[in-house]
């Protein structure tokens, strides 16, 4: 039966928009809420909730062997890579971590590499490693190297630190036995990543400033788009358009979501847009394009971290966090 192609646009709206508007979404979050306890209360209300729902419906429980595959992957691609994230958006600009995870397929291509070194590497994927260290170099600014202050190495450490945890949990996903349910898993990694992060903020000692918070409306709204559509719907979009179009296009929202995120920072957070972090854009996204397009075969979509934020690849017959989709290619966020 052939798919409507009003469907597969507002499929592509929800990953192209929704994905791209997360990281003015965790701004606004954060505003006047600490990090972590954000990131944990997002997770754990759409996590238990679509957990509950789906249980309700009568889907297969999870055996406790899934539980801790849930944890591992749920502590890598959720506490760790988006709670990175949440405690950069503190200290440099949205636009600015958008195009630095737009560079985790060039870590996931590496760290596929390094563990097939047998592999020999394409002429164009070295090119994209070089233009994607080339991208980050620009991004961050020569010129600040030798000036004081002119470099927020704590916000660029954590969102690098968050990309790697992502990838390590991309390359990890595909190995371990998940429930047969796609979204049961997911709904147990929401749960985990939320109760990594819960602990966190426990530790960090975020849960005495309770009493003197003022959570500003805004920030609650921010909040519950993040579980709705930056979680739940726009998840839901991409698993969907992998069944009904080709990856190689829904592996576009790469490219796309920076763009949006640069945009929504400029007109709603007062982030600039300067030459240099076009040009950084610019040169980042051509790596990627490198990285992810060079083989004859279709590659499956990357997933970013942010909205569920965050997602791993969908290779050939191989797992994406927690399900089986069949693709015509074989390779590696949100």
């Amino acid at each position: 039966m052939a798919v409507s192609k009003l469907k597969i646009v507002f499929a592509f709206i929800g990953i192209y928009l929704i994905w791209g508007s997360t990281y003015l979404a965790i701004k606004i979050a954060i505003d006047t809420m600490p990090p972590f306890m954000m990131a944990s209360l997002r997770f754990l209300m759409a996590g238990l909730g679509f957990f509950a729902v789906l249980m309700l419906l009568g889907h297969e429980r999870p055996k406790k062997r899934h539980w801790l595959s849930a944890l591992i992957i749920g502590t890598l691609l959720l506490a760790a890579s988006n709670g990175s994230v949440v405690l950069a958006t503190k200290t440099i600009s949205t636009g600015c971590i958008s195009l630095l995870i737009a560079m985790v397929p060039v870590y996931v291509a590496i760290l596929e590499w390094l563990e097939n070194r047998k592999q020999k590497i394409e002429t164009k994927k070295i090119l994209g490693l070089i233009l994607g260290t080339l991208g980050i170099v620009t991004l961050i600014g020569p010129q600040n190297l030798f000036v004081e202050g002119g470099i927020n190495w704590f916000g660029i450490a954590c969102v690098m630190f968050g990309s790697l945890s992502w990838s390590f949990g991309t390359i990890y996903s595909r190995r371990v036995e998940r429930p047969s349910s796609l979204m049961v898993g997911i709904a147990m990694q929401m749960i985990c990543g939320g109760t990594v992060l819960g602990l966190v903020s426990l530790v960090m000692g975020e849960h005495t400033q309770i009493a003197n918070l003022h959570v500003s409306l805004n920030s609650v709204l921010a909040v519950a788009y993040l579980i709705v559509f930056g979680s739940i719907v726009g998840y839901s979009s991409y698993l969907w358009l992998l069944n009904h179009v080709s990856a190689s296009k829904v592996s576009t929202y790469a490219y796309v979501n920076p763009i949006v995120a640069i945009f929504l920072g400029w007109a709603f957070a007062g982030e600039t847009i300067s030459a240099q972090t076009v040009a950084a854009g610019t040169i980042i996204l051509a790596s990627v394009w490198l990285i992810t397009g060079t083989k004859k075969q279709e590659q499956p979509a990357l997933m970013p971290c942010r909205a569920l934020d965050a997602k791993a690849a969908l290779p050939n017959k191989q797992v994406c966090q927690t399900h089986e989709f069949a693709s015509p290619g074989s390779k590696r966020s949100a």
